[in-house]
């Protein structure tokens, strides 16, 4: 037992040693047959001194010497010829591993004595010493027989006789109490030579065979043929050992195969349903971009995060140039007009609700409210302006007055006074001075009436009210110099009125007449020159009123709206004009050319109802408008659309540093800062000098020279080293007889070559650009216009694209003896237009009338080869086409009014990268990459330049600013999903 109660030893009594002998069972009451049926297991002794099942054996042991040894023992012959199904095939106790704790330790031990049919002895010198053995084995020969103790020898000498050796004793291995209680030698075993801790294991062959020779006397059957039950159970195990890892490999196979097809099954719904909720956002988006082009935006992006396809890839990068908008909500009915105040940091927004609201829009991207809303008109508001310094705003209304108000702080606006009255029904429209000391209100009461508001808490009537309309007077605006009142009317005329002393107002000349029903809106442009009229016959009309006496028309109507146009706002730089119509929407107009304009992109949507006023920021780059919808709109307006141009846009091209943009179309040219592609600005005055359509623009490769061809024959050199200051070079370059269609400089910028309509090529020597020479003479061959000329990059060769259907190379490594490459590239069944080579100098695109782009391998220029069938997808001739710096992008410009990118990095198998590029309103008729190849430029006969970025990242940064509070979780469920958590694309 244990260590800790063992005593001193008592002197052993001599007795001769016995010799080692193998455990002999007994023979059985059971037939060998009836013993195998029963696995060779006795039963337990119940009923012993109250247990309740009893043990086979008890081992007693010395804890200091046999403390591995016992435990492995227990082991052996509990697993013994053990069959599979049992826990174990003795039950045997050992104290520490079968007492719980208890204070009765003594009598816990005598319960299992009592309990056990056998007591196995681990015998040795210190065993013998041990109080707790001699204890134990004293209660068994006290109340059982000793032929059931079975001895284990493990150290010392086995002597069972009451003499315990010869020697004195103390190699003894039996307890004083078992000395003379046998009256022959007994059964034992000979453990003494297991040594070593690491010979404790199952696993060793004599260990086995010593548990053997035990098992088979606790079980009562002969050694052998335990041993072949045990062989067979351990086969048997072994068997069911391996089908049951057979059988589970099987049942993790099918397992893993069902958790395989589930996943996958999961995965495919999973994939499924993204691709329906990512099929009926893209479905969405595209049905509101003719309603909302804002939210169409977000759902876009929204897409883009769960699949970012080519399509929408292009899609997000003409959104970055589509203006785009920010609702503003807070009033309960329909918002009337709308005004920023001079510094752009304050928006007004009045309301049939009876309210005025101010917004702090210092950041248009994130507009806020202004403390509570402006209360005192007691009907509807109709009008409202702020005066030029901001500090007084007034609004008139459906209550008859005018109301001045106090805005300095606009957080706490405060009323100036009492009301202004003398109108005798509605004010439709309130508009301050350019000094800002008068105040004209028009009304429904169809007069005009003049206030003096130099002081605005003290203003008073200024003269009697302007006579003359016939009907509502709907708008008031003066010119910028304050000396003339325009007025329109629901009588259709606009009346201007000389105001230069304000107390005594007279009419300039006869009313303006055109329109066909009432005037809702008229407005000044900056230099007050221009005035613009919206009407209820649906259209815009534009007046020439520098001579405000005798004022003239200066275009035809301006259509497109299918509503009334309650609206017209100038932009700042008096290029654009702004119109908001009942048809809910705002246009934008290209006025840069007053006898020529035209739209400006597609008409800005997002309003569910009428458009009733609109109003521009004082940089021009926000536009507030006001609607029925009771919302206010935000629109941020892209200056990578660039106007100034009068007429049709024919040319771009960068400099080569990509920090001049240059453009040419209407009798000039024009240079832009686009060192920031995202705000481009203009370079000085424009370049004059032709006398016709400028049709082609070119840097030098120093980006020193400019050079550009006309529609009057010849071409022109320009000094750009300053591009703000540009000059000319000398006389023009003359020699063609026709239009000079393109311009071209050598990669060293040593030549020049030129394409004109007279079916020649020229080549001039342009070393000195101030004195330009002819290089030999033209090149002919083709049979009509050369529409194109341009280089490889090695500047051996050059490559001419012509009306008469071909494509040309010449060899021009010596450029004063230049020669043809071969026969001409056909293919094309219609005039070619454009012609560019790879930046490699292998690849040769061609642009076509006959809609297509073509690839040409010219590797070796004297025998080109077609690249595949030509890439389809234009509807309209192909007028210009341009390689990316890396090749692997080709752009394309086309008369259908688009720009297309093709995927051009693997040459065998080019592909559309994406939709096609919407925005501009006519034919594009150049492209152009910037050297780092981020931004791409085109030109259109909507005359207008358009910058579009290649970083798609860019334009999602853009969309997120400013369409802020567009996808709300109410429109997420409508458009995008029930069921999916609102998780808005814009962080």
């Amino acid at each position: 037992m244990g260590a800790s109660g063992e005593q001193p030893p008592k002197p052993p009594t001599p007795q001769p040693a016995g010799d080692s002998a193998p455990l002999e069972a007994p023979a059985s009451d059971h037939t060998r047959s009836n013993q195998t049926a029963r696995d060779l297991h006795p039963p337990h002794q119940d009923g012993v001194r109250g247990t309740t099942s009893g043990y086979d054996a008890f081992i007693s042991y010395s804890h200091a010497l046999d403390g591995s040894l016992a435990p492995a023992l227990q082991t052996g012959l509990e697993r013994f010829a053990k069959p599979w199904y049992r826990a174990r095939a003795l039950r045997v106790f050992r104290d520490n591993a079968s007492l719980s704790a208890n204070p009765g330790l003594w009598t816990s031990i005598e319960e299992a004595l009592a309990a056990s049919a056998w007591l196995v002895l681990m015998a040795s010198p210190r065993a013998a010493q041990s109080e707790w053995v001699n204890r134990e084995v004293a209660w068994w020969l006290a109340n059982k027989s000793p032929q059931r103790v079975l001895v284990v020898l493990t150290e010392g000498k086995f002597a069972y006789a009451d003499d315990a050796g010869g020697d004195d004793g103390t190699n003894a291995a039996l307890p004083p109490a078992l000395r003379g209680a046998f009256r022959e030698s007994p059964r034992w075993v000979d453990l003494r030579w297991l040594h070593d801790v690491e010979q404790v294991d199952q696993s060793n062959p004599r260990l086995r065979d010593c548990v053997a020779d035990i098992a088979a006397a606790v079980r009562e059957v002969p050694k052998d043929e335990l041993i072949g039950e045990h062989i067979r159970q351990h086969r048997r195990t072994m068997q069911l050992a391996r089908g049951a890892v057979t059988a589970l490999a099987i049942l993790l196979i099918a397992a893993l195969v069902a958790a395989v097809v589930a996943f996958q099954q999961r995965a495919t719904a999973q994939k499924e349903r993204d691709t329906a909720i990512f099929n009926q956002i893209t479905a969405e988006a595209d049905r509101l971009s003719s309603t909302d082009i804002s939210l169409a935006a977000q759902l876009d992006l929204t897409a883009y995060r769960m699949q970012p396809t080519p399509d929408l890839r292009t899609t997000l990068i003409t959104l970055e140039d589509t203006p785009l908008s920010t609702p503003l909500t807070g009033h309960t009915d329909s918002v009337s007009a709308v005004a920023i105040s001079p510094d752009g940091r304050i928006l007004a927004s009045a309301s049939w609700d009876r309210t005025v609201r101010l917004w702090n829009v210092s950041d248009p991207a994130h507009p806020t409210p202004l403390g509570a809303p402006l209360i005192g008109n007691t009907n509807r508001i109709f009008a409202m302006a702020f005066s030029p310094d901001g500090h007084t705003l007034a609004t008139g209304g459906a209550d008859h007055t005018v109301r001045l108000w106090n805005v300095t702080d606009p957080a706490h606006p405060t009323a100036l006074g009492p009301p202004l009255i003398g109108h005798t029904s509605s004010v439709e429209s309130v508009a301050f001075s350019p000094d800002g000391r008068i105040l004209a209100s028009g009304s429904y009461d169809r007069t005009v009436r003049l206030w003096n508001v130099a002081d605005p808490a003290h203003p008073t009537v200024l003269s009697a009210p302007l006579i003359g309309h016939t009907n509502v007077v709907r708008s008031v605006a003066f010119s910028s110099d304050g000396r003339t009142l325009a007025s329109g009317s629901d009588d259709g005329t606009v009346r201007l009125w000389n105001v230069s002393d304000p107390a005594h107002p007279t009419a300039l000349g006869p009313p303006l007449t055109g329109h066909t029903s009432s005037v809702e809106s008229v407005a000044f442009s900056p230099d007050g020159r221009t005035l613009a009229s919206g009407s209820y016959d649906r259209t815009v009309r534009l007046w020439n009123v520098a001579d405000p006496a005798h004022p003239t028309v200066l275009s035809p109507p301006l259509t497109g709206h299918t509503n009334v146009v309650s609206s017209v706002a100038f932009s700042p730089d008096g290029r654009t004009l702004a119109s908001g119509s009942w048809d809910q929407t705002v246009r934008l107009w290209n006025v840069s050319d007053l006898a020529l304009p035209t739209a400006l992109g597609p008409p800005l949507t997002g309003h569910a109802s009428t458009v009733g006023s609109v109003a521009f920021s004082p940089d021009g780059r926000t536009l507030a408008s006001g609607s029925a919808d009771r919302t206010v709109r935000l629109w941020n307006i892209p200056d990578a659309i660039m106007t100034g141009h009068t007429n049709y846009v024919n040319a771009v091209a960068f400099s080569p540093d990509g920090r001049t943009l240059a453009s040419g179309g209407d009798q000039t040219v024009r240079l832009w800062n686009v060192s920031n592609p995202a705000h481009p600005t203009a370079l000085g005055p424009p370049l004059t000098g032709h006398t016709n359509f400028v049709s082609s623009v070119a840097f030098s490769p120093d980006g020193r020279t400019l050079a550009s061809g006309s529609d009057d024959r010849t071409v022109r050199l320009w000094n750009v080293s300053d591009p703000a200051h540009p000059l000319p070079l000398g006389p023009p370059l003359t020699g063609h007889t026709n239009t000079v269609e393109s311009v071209a400089f050598s990669p060293d910028g040593r030549i020049l070559t030129t394409g004109s309509w007279d079916q020649t090529v020229r080549l001039w020597n342009v070393s000195d650009p101030a004195h330009p020479t002819p290089l030999g003479p033209p090149l002919t061959g083709h049979t009509s216009a050369v529409a194109l000329v341009a280089f490889s990059p090695d500047g051996r060769t050059l490559a001419t694209g012509s009306y008469d259907q071909t494509v040309r190379l010449w060899n021009v490594s010596d450029p004063a003896h230049p020669s043809a490459l071969g026969p001409p590239l056909t293919g094309d069944t219609n005039s070619v237009f454009a012609v560019a080579f790879s930046p490699d100098g292998h690849t040769l695109a061609t642009g076509s009338a006959d809609t297509t782009v073509r690839l040409w391998n010219v590797s070796n220029p004297a025998h080109p080869l077609p690249l595949g069938p030509p890439l389809t997808g234009h509807t309209s001739a192909v007028e210009s086409v341009a390689f990316s710096p890396d090749g692997r992008i080709l752009a394309s410009g086309s008369d259908d009014d688009t720009v297309r990118l093709w995927d051009v990095g693997d040459l065998a198998h080019p592909t559309p990268l994406g939709s096609p590029l919407t925005g501009h309103t006519s034919a594009v008729r150049s492209v152009a990459f910037s050297p780092d190849g981020q931004t791409l430029a085109s030109g259109s006969w909507d005359h207008t330049v358009q910058l579009w970025g290649m970083n798609v990242d860019q334009a999602i940064q853009r969309i997120c600013a400013t369409t802020t509070n567009t996808l709300t979780p109410t429109t997420w469920m409508q458009y995008v999903s029930p069921g999916l958590p609102y998780h808005p694309p814009c962080p």
